[in-house]
């Protein structure tokens, strides 16, 4: 059966669905879980709000980031490195494409940026 999908604008980034955790962890520290829809749903929303700008083809190098994997019961997503001023999405399977986007204001993740600093800190980079 094929399903029709909406046309998208050149980079960008369809709608994330059907997520039901979320691992996030800041650089070399140990990982968080997040389960549940009302700890989920809010990081999704900024995440969406973010893939309807336009993408860049391309990966771009990062130090010390943090890193979010977005899940589908045990099926990845997505993988994001996040940095203040960018977000890097590599998708569910090797081989697929990289996408990047510059962040214009740190005000645009909010929820993310809060749980970030909450969650165990960046180990190595200061």
């Amino acid at each position: 059966m094929l399903l029709a999908m909406p046309a998208l604008a050149a980079g960008e980034r369809p709608a994330l669905i059907g997520v039901s955790s979320i691992r996030i962890a800041n650089y070399g520290s140990p990982s968080v879980l997040l389960e549940g829809r009302d700890k989920v749903g809010p990081i999704i929303g900024e995440l969406n709000a973010l893939r309807r700008k336009p993408w860049q083809s391309g990966d771009t190098k990062l130090a010390c980031y943090s890193t979010l994997v977005v899940m589908s019961g045990k099926k990845i997503l997505g993988t994001f490195r996040i940095r203040p001023e960018h977000i890097v999405e590599r998708e569910g399977a090797k081989g697929v494409p990289i996408y990047s986007l510059a962040l214009e204001a740190a005000g645009e993740m909010p929820r993310l940026s809060r749980l970030l600093t909450e969650i165990p800190p960046a180990k190595d980079c200061n």
